[in-house]
């Protein structure tokens, strides 16, 4: 695997290098190119600037990272986030949108990514070093299906979610890790040293992962 560590001055710096990797990967890949993506606050920006770009979408097949099983019309729902910001702004074919928590989803995923893995994930990082809905002992973590259900800590929104697995993460040959807010600065850190205490700290791709970080949100 390689790591490339890359820290900006602003969200929107580190938003434009991460949207700069996304469609140069999608122009490079012939055929369908499958990509999942993060909620929270800090893919927004990412979100916005796809949404502007004109690139071959009928070829990008998308999925989020990890879904709140809410209903998609949820402010809680990632899906949700990123049709609002991202799939209705751009001519994304409906089939090409894949729903974690569907029954279907991991014979889809397998339709559009014979791999068994994205050809691009995107993931979050949350201030107890959790990344998708993958959180800090979870039985997920050694889950090794597409996806898996899981019960968020006590305390955190929205307990029942469903997640990609670690498995399922590490097979994609382009992961990036982006982390917003000096709250997150010591666990960014700790994932970028591969601290294997913490679950972003896991990330470890076939191919190239990016840690991409910055203090302001």
């Amino acid at each position: 695997m390689k790591r490339e560590i890359r820290r900006f001055r602003t969200a929107s710096a580190m938003a434009a290098f991460a949207a700069g990797i996304f469609k140069k990967a999608l122009l490079k890949k012939p055929g369908l190119f499958t990509a999942a993506l993060p909620g929270g606050s800090t893919p927004l920006p990412l979100f916005d600037l796809l949404a502007g770009m004109e690139l071959p979408w009928d070829r990008a097949v998308f999925l989020m990272t990890d879904e709140r099983l809410v209903s998609a019309s949820s402010p809680r729902s990632n899906f949700g986030a990123a049709a609002a910001r991202f799939f209705s702004r751009v001519n994304i074919p409906r089939r090409n949108l894949l729903r974690a928590e569907a029954r279907d989803f991991s014979r889809r995923l397998a339709a559009a990514a014979p791999g068994g893995s994205p050809d691009l994930v995107v993931l979050g990082l949350g201030a107890d070093g959790h990344t998708a809905s993958l959180f800090p002992g979870s039985p997920a973590l050694k889950n090794t299906s597409p996806a898996s259900f899981v019960t968020a800590p006590p305390g955190v929104q929205t307990r029942r979610r469903v997640t990609l697995t670690l498995k399922t993460i590490n097979g994609a040959p382009l992961v990036i890790l982006m982390a917003a807010g000096a709250g997150k600065k010591e666990m960014f850190a700790r994932a970028a040293a591969g601290d294997k205490k913490i679950p972003a700290g896991l990330l470890n791709p076939r191919g190239k992962l990016y840690l991409l970080y910055s203090p302001k949100e």
